[in-house]
């Protein structure tokens, strides 16, 4: 038995994920206050936001939208929504407050060009309706584009889908998950690396994420260090080195948006979401680390 085996084994014993039994963590920030949505490539490339009477510039994050092509996915799961299927605004609105931070967005499916490594301090790259497998334009785009931001040492936070795409390009298997989706509000089990990680930092042992899975990472990637494993997702969060992490999880996700995934296929799985979880923190935190590396 391997390392992720054993370790995803020990996750798959019983653990209390009774929302009023987990720990109170902070309210989602939802509130518009501070945000800045950009509607163009000049707005999105301003390098040098002052907000909070602070005379440093903000950090620029970008969060790459990933979700699909227009019509490739049902958007129409998300109409109850203000925003509708726009992650980018939910992305915004949730963490526009942070001080320090600038947020802008792209999306690399409707042709939105990526950032280059001078306009960006910190990225967090999205989910995706895609599998790894599918083998789309925008999918190569986003490979050929990677190494470069590696190679300069860009913080990214990569999610779900883009958790996947870094992994397989890392030599990772991607396999779908043999009993149905994954789908819920589900405990992480930290490995030593997790619990010692500033991307979890003042996040307990067992606290619950958001998954929407269908396949997941199935083997370690060439480089990576596993952080936590969820029962039946063994690979579910990585360390890349230089300020690369990835998670199968939706930290930048609400219960309601990740729920509203399964609204029409299978209903019955919005139940299993729940809003305590540590989400919020992790992609705090993760900003935090951008605000506090220099040179970048």
């Amino acid at each position: 038995m391997n390392f992720v085996e054993a370790h995803a084994r020990a996750v798959e014993e019983p653990i209390n994920s009774d929302p009023q039994a987990l720990p109170d963590f902070a309210e989602f920030a939802l509130a518009s206050r501070g945000c800045r949505i950009y509607e163009s490539d000049a707005d999105r490339n301003r390098a040098s936001v002052l907000t909070n009477n602070s005379p440093t510039p903000n950090k620029r994050i970008c969060f790459v939208e990933m979700m699909g092509i227009p019509g490739s996915y049902d958007a129409s799961v998300y109409d109850h929504f203000e925003d509708k299927d726009k992650e980018g605004v939910w992305f915004v609105k949730r963490y526009g407050h942070v001080a320090g931070v600038t947020i802008g967005t792209r999306n690399v499916c409707i042709g939105e060009t990526l950032p280059r490594p001078e306009e960006v301090d910190g990225l967090v790259l999205a989910g995706s309706y895609n599998s790894v497998h599918d083998h789309t334009e925008w999918q190569r785009q986003v490979r050929a584009w990677l190494p470069e931001m590696r190679a300069r040492r860009i913080p990214i936070l990569a999610i779900c889908g883009s958790h996947q795409l870094i992994a397989h390009a890392h030599g990772a298997s991607v396999e779908r998950l043999e009993v149905g989706p994954f789908a819920g509000t589900f405990p992480l089990r930290l490995t030593d690396a997790g619990r010692s990680s500033a991307i979890m930092r003042s996040i307990p042992d067992n606290a619950c994420f958001h998954f929407a899975n269908t396949e997941h990472v199935s083997s370690m990637p060439d480089g990576g260090v596993l952080l936590g494993s969820s029962a039946r997702v063994p690979v579910a969060a990585l360390d890349f080195g230089d300020h690369c992490y990835s998670t199968q999880f939706h930290p930048e996700g609400t219960h309601e948006t990740l729920g509203a995934v399964w609204r029409f296929k299978a209903p019955e799985l919005m139940l299993k979401y729940h809003g305590r979880d540590a989400g919020d923190q992790l992609v705090e935190n993760f900003l935090q680390l951008v605000v506090d590396l220099r040179g970048h």
